[in-house]
């Protein structure tokens, strides 16, 4: 039961944007699955959700795309990177140069980061910070830029 909730909820995240735990429990709803706002709050955390523009994302579809592979939770203490192969010790880097507070420390390897953070409440800042920090830029469509320059003048 919960694990299929679980796995709506993914769906629904990855289909729709969603703002509140309520929303959440609604889209559930209209998909046959019951669940309460606190069934609700427990899974996104044991899902690792986390708000990135206001909405909820799954932190390894909101950081495709980038060095990062998969973002992941070991215990209250513990986030887990995966990169590409050789991308660790750049994305290490550049963590540590965010000089996020929550975040106790970082060991890398050739494709795995360890991140030490405090307790469960600075695991998830520190996620949501590491989703924002890699999530790649949206994209803006632009008009294209039109000159304000005068042609010059023959002197």
């Amino acid at each position: 039961m919960k694990r299929s909730r679980q796995e709506k909820i993914l769906q629904i995240i990855a289909g729709k944007q969603v703002a509140t735990q309520q929303e959440l429990a609604q889209e559930l709803s209209r998909r046959g699955i019951d669940a309460t706002q606190s069934s609700v709050s427990r899974d996104i955390v044991e899902l690792g959700l986390t708000k990135f523009h206001g909405y909820y994302t799954a932190p390894q579809p909101a950081l495709s795309g980038g060095p990062v592979v998969e973002l992941v939770t070991a215990g209250d203490n513990l986030i887990v990177i995966k990169t590409d192969i050789g991308q660790a010790s750049p994305a290490a880097l550049a963590i540590d140069r965010a000089k996020i507070d929550e975040i106790v420390g970082t060991v890398a390897g050739d494709d795995t980061i360890f991140i030490a953070v405090k307790n469960l409440e600075a695991q998830r800042l520190a996620l949501k910070k590491l989703v924002k920090l890699f999530a790649p830029a949206p994209r803006q469509s632009r008009a294209p830029a039109r000159s304000t320059r005068t042609p010059a003048r023959a002197l």
